[in-house]
């Protein structure tokens, strides 16, 4: 599965920020893959406001069709 991206992290400005699913409850949101950061959706990752750390448990990828479904596929950049 190709891991699907829609920026850079504006807070360790290393990473790059992936589409995921927790594993448990099936919930997509989005994650630094440097620094573990995470967001609800993807405007709040583009704007860096409502973050967490923790708050999700184990990821596993998402498909483009699951990106699709919530309309969050007008934010990837690596389609």
């Amino acid at each position: 599965m190709k891991e699907l991206y829609v920026g850079h992290c504006l807070i360790c400005k290393q990473g790059m920020l992936e589409i995921v699913k927790e594993i448990k409850t099936g919930i997509c949101f989005i994650c630094c893959d440097e620094c573990e950061a995470e967001w609800d959706n993807p405007e709040n990752a583009l704007e860096n406001v409502y973050g967490s750390r923790m708050k999700y448990g184990l990821v596993t990828g998402v498909t483009f069709d699951e990106v699709k479904s919530l309309k969050w596929d007008e934010y990837v950049v690596n389609k």
